[in-house]
């Protein structure tokens, strides 16, 4: 999960900077790059709140504040 977050996270980053360099050389390219770049940080946002889930799940089992 770490590895697939670190990816989209290197997607989002460099995208916008090959995003906009693409608008001056080809402009369909430059859209679908950007459609496609949309789509990563979707995956990545998708990510992010998986993890967080487990993470709350785990903090849900381990609390013993309770006893």
């Amino acid at each position: 999960m770490e590895k697939l977050k670190k990816l989209f996270l290197a997607v989002a980053l460099i995208g916008q900077v090959v995003g906009i360099v693409l608008l001056f050389f080809n402009v369909m390219l430059a859209v679908i790059f950007y459609i496609l770049y949309g789509m990563a940080i979707v995956a990545l946002f998708i990510v992010l709140i998986v993890e967080r889930d487990k993470e709350k799940e785990e903090d849900d089992k381990n609390d013993y504040s309770d006893y």
